[in-house]
């Protein structure tokens, strides 16, 4: 096993430099992930890498992301409640839609359309998916990845390209660690397991990710600046998390999964187009810039989209609100509720 996790890190941080020094998008991620994908599909080999590291990958990101939830962030942040409301239900609303026309040109059924479609997390919605009557595991997993490898592939570019002035890599962003960093940094690393802790008791949504989000983003906000962390530090955590990704977009055997794949990329693109007009809308409306709209609207996970907004220098705690708001409103107030439709209509559904 060690010698398989050894070849596929090394294959990925090979094919992440590359797209490093050629200046694509995401570079950690996209590499890391294309080099997942092309291991098992073309090579025919098997990956092995630890849920540990993708769960420690995850902490690191969440730590990057809270950090800059300074006191007077914190302000501006609970005056967008309304508008982090709106953009919420119009991405679930737009997401619900085109979830309705795959499962009626798919064939996959109305159950496993929706439910493969909501932007919740492709690892929350595959463990939904089990305890609701009616779906397919293996359908809605393969839906979920294909949401996120296409918002993955899509958002950075369109925004890098297309709205952004500039960009930068990530982890040129990152400052040297100081041993004089250390009291500081023990402090939120005792944070953040707290938090870790707290939400795997009470079965919180993505307890390795939010966990330490919230729990830098409190420290953060009582004025206590997070150290950066070193740029390495933050390069292996997305590879990381992107071999945990590329590994299950290839997990699905499912017979009719070239017409699933083609049905729900076009309905992905289509949310993509009708939320790149609505962010413009909100940048003529609101001080949010229409790239940091983007960014906070679109179905992404929080971690891909605010490695974006930290390549262009987007309003990062306003893209990591936005995605926490939308991903805790799918998980506590869509899910119940389509999942309590669900049951009482399930008999009837195609």
């Amino acid at each position: 096993m060690i010698i398989k996790f050894v070849a596929i890190f090394t294959f990925a941080l090979i094919t992440g430099y590359v797209f490093n020094i050629v200046h694509i998008p995401l570079p950690w991620t996209l590499g890391p992930l294309m080099a997942t994908v092309t291991w098992i599909l073309l090579f025919k080999q098997t990956v092995y890498c630890p849920k540990l590291l993708r769960n420690l990958g995850l902490a690191v990101l969440g730590y990057v992301m809270g950090s800059p939830f300074t006191p007077e962030i914190g302000l501006k942040v609970v005056g967008q409640l309304p508008l982090m409301l709106f953009a919420t239900l119009t991405t679930v609303a737009l997401c619900l839609f085109t979830g309705y026309a795959t499962g009626k040109y798919s064939g996959v059924g109305l159950a496993n359309s929706l439910i493969g479609s909501i932007p919740g997390g492709l690892s929350q919605m595959s463990v939904i998916c089990e305890e609701t009557k009616g779906t397919s595991a293996a359908v809605v997993t393969l839906m979920q990845t294909i949401r996120v490898v296409t918002v993955v592939l899509t958002i950075p570019f369109l925004t890098l390209h297309g709205l952004a002035n500039s960009f930068h890599e990530v982890n040129r962003q990152a400052a040297t660690f100081h041993l004089s960093d250390i009291p500081r940094f023990a402090l939120f690393l005792a944070a953040n397991i707290c938090l870790i802790a707290f939400h795997k008791r009470f079965k919180l949504p993505s307890p390795y990710l939010i966990g330490p989000v919230i729990g830098t983003a409190i420290i953060a906000l009582n004025g206590i600046s997070a150290p950066t962390l070193p740029a390495e530090v933050i390069a292996i955590s997305q590879i990381f998390i992107s071999i945990r990704m590329g590994k299950a977009a290839c997990s699905t055997n499912i017979s009719n999964w070239r017409k699933i794949v083609w049905v729900n990329f076009t309905s992905v693109a289509f949310v993509i187009f009708c939320l790149l007009g609505a962010s413009y809308l909100f940048s003529q409306l609101t001080p949010i810039t229409i790239a940091t709209a983007f960014i906070s609207m679109s179905p992404g996970g929080v971690s891909e989209m605010g490695l974006t907004a930290m390549m262009i220098d987007a309003d990062l705690p306003t893209v990591v609100a936005f995605q926490l708001f939308r991903m805790l409103f799918v998980l506590i107030v869509a899910i119940p509720a389509m999942r309590w439709w669900l049951s009482r209509n399930i008999d009837q559904l195609p």
